[in-house]
């Protein structure tokens, strides 16, 4: 009997090994970042503003601490991405909440090497209240509902800058 019983633990004990293993392989393992950005607000009562804008992950007591800009949350795993949204009140004000709570006639953010630009353009006829969103070298027009600005994350930190729910003009 003894020796059935330690087959039996030796199995289990394996088997436990394993799903660890597998565990171990399977998942995301996010480090500690901290990426600094750079802000320039322009509102629409024509004030200007500028201010660091910092992206952080930070492990601690076993959860995370996000903070961007002056917000700050704890959860309890890293997060994969966040999301700016782009607000346009009556083709007229864009409300960004995560940078002022005021509305905006244009911002500028530099972050991990990509520029990101919100700002009035005269020749963008077919633009909604003539707002132009500028991701680097590429132009984006507000469609239906707010646009967004995802920034997903990697262990280093910012992987990917994406603009969805907006569209780009035709050439």
């Amino acid at each position: 009997m003894p020796a059935r019983y330690n087959g039996t633990m030796m199995k289990n004990c394996i088997a436990a090994n394993f799903l660890v293993l597998l565990l171990l392989t399977s998942t995301k393992v996010f480090a500690d970042f901290s990426v600094e950005g750079k802000l320039a607000l322009q509102f629409a009562d024509g004030q200007q503003q500028q201010q660091a804008f910092p992206m952080q992950l930070i492990r601690e007591q076993g959860s995370y601490i996000f903070s961007v800009g002056s917000q700050q949350t704890r959860l309890n795993a890293p997060l994969q991405k966040y999301s700016l949204a782009l607000i346009l009140q009556n083709d007229q004000d864009v409300w960004v909440t995560d940078f002022a709570n005021q509305p905006l006639n244009g911002f500028t953010l530099e972050i991990a090497g990509y520029q990101i630009t919100l700002r009035r353009d005269p020749q963008a006829r077919a633009a909604r209240g003539r707002y132009v969103v500028q991701l680097n070298d590429e132009i984006f027009y507000f469609s239906r509902g707010p646009g967004q600005i995802n920034f997903v994350f990697n262990e280093q930190g910012i992987a990917e800058v994406q603009v969805k729910s907006m569209f780009k003009p035709r050439r």
